[in-house]
């Protein structure tokens, strides 16, 4: 009786006895992909790479074992996708078209920040009579599929009552493209700011820009992250996410406009390049992170250019990928509450 009354004693302590949560281990490195250009040292043009330079997500962990690796893909968002898939990443910021591929099939990502907007330039031959997407009728245009400067071409093409039959797109990466319309085997080229450098060499010249087109013009996309990352290691996740925050904070500030651009440059792109290209663009209304209205009407016209592009089979749900929790929280915990406005489908601001 007494060896019984003891086990029930023990028994009774264990159960109301409290036990202390175990803090989150930190993870040894937290790797980081974005998309890059290969015109110099992979490096990137947007907020990742403001974060990485100025050291804004690593300062988050400063005083920890934990290690923050940023890679730079020149593959674009195809490649990312591949390096999500074999386990090689935990956060990635790149376009939507490919990142809804990812998800599309399978990948386990999570939605947690817009990266901002993109500015998407045509450039045609000299040569050849193209001063309006209108006159791409007929015409050969190089492009790198399955990213959001397709998406852009092929909205470009329709506001200006053109379909894809009416012309004829060649599938090339950035390299491949400038090599093409220097060669004179395609007309015309849609891409990034690395087509501008073109038009001072008379290689091509500039026909448009998405930016003119209003706020919907522009190309976008997401920071995200893992799922299994996140579960794994919720606060190291919003630690990520608060530093991303703070480096479009930083943007934000026109004081801090030209030092961005230096870092920019690092990519390969002149300086020069980069200031046209932002000519007009306020960074703080470009590199907006909020998963606002606007951005889910983007990703909604992204994910309906897929299924037509016959990119994707399977639907995305757009309310149960993006979780705005860690945006909300890193604007709470850095006091930017109503920093960025939050806008309408259209892209109006509505505060």
């Amino acid at each position: 009786m007494q060896r019984y009354l003891t086990m029930l004693m023990v028994a009774a302590a264990a159960l109301f006895s409290v036990v202390p949560v175990q803090a989150e281990d930190a993870p040894e490195v937290i790797r980081i992909g974005d998309v890059g250009f290969g015109f110099g040292k992979p490096f990137g043009v947007g907020l990742l790479a403001i974060a990485d330079a100025k050291g804004f997500i690593a300062d988050q962990f400063k005083d920890t074992k934990t290690k923050v690796e940023f890679t730079y893909f020149t593959g674009t968002g195809p490649a990312i996708n591949e390096a999500l898939s074999n386990g090689q990443l935990d956060f990635a910021s790149y376009g939507a078209v490919p990142n809804i591929i990812g998800k599309s099939n399978g990948l386990d990502t999570v939605l947690v920040a817009s990266y901002g907007g993109t500015v998407i330039f045509g450039a045609a031959r000299p040569d050849v009579d193209i001063k309006t997407v209108t006159d791409l009728k007929g015409k050969r245009i190089a492009v790198q599929k399955a990213t959001i400067i397709h998406w852009a071409l092929i909205q470009a093409l329709k506001n200006a009552g053109l379909s894809e039959k009416d012309v004829t797109i060649v599938d090339l990466k950035n390299a491949d493209q400038l090599a093409a319309i220097a060669a004179k085997s395609v007309d015309a080229v849609f891409g990034a700011d690395f087509l501008l450098p073109l038009e001072d060499k008379g290689i091509a010249r500039i026909f448009y820009k998405s930016s003119s087109a209003g706020p919907s013009g522009d190309g976008f996309g997401a920071f995200l992250v893992t799922d299994k990352f996140r579960q794994a290691h919720p606060e190291a996740a919003q630690k990520v996410v608060t530093g991303f925050v703070a480096a479009a904070h930083w943007l934000a500030d026109d004081k801090n406009r030209d030092e961005a651009f230096q870092i920019w440059s690092r990519a390969g792109t002149p300086v020069a390049t980069i200031t046209k290209s932002n000519e007009g663009t306020l960074l703080k209304g470009k590199y907006n992170p909020r998963l606002d209205a606007f951005f889910k009407a983007r990703y909604a016209s992204a994910i309906a250019f897929n299924k037509e592009q016959k990119l994707t089979r399977r639907d995305v749900d757009l309310t149960a990928w993006a979780d705005s929790s860690y945006l909300d929280k890193a604007i709470s915990d850095l006091k930017l509450d109503g920093f960025w406005a939050e806008r309408d489908a259209t892209g109006v601001t509505t505060n």
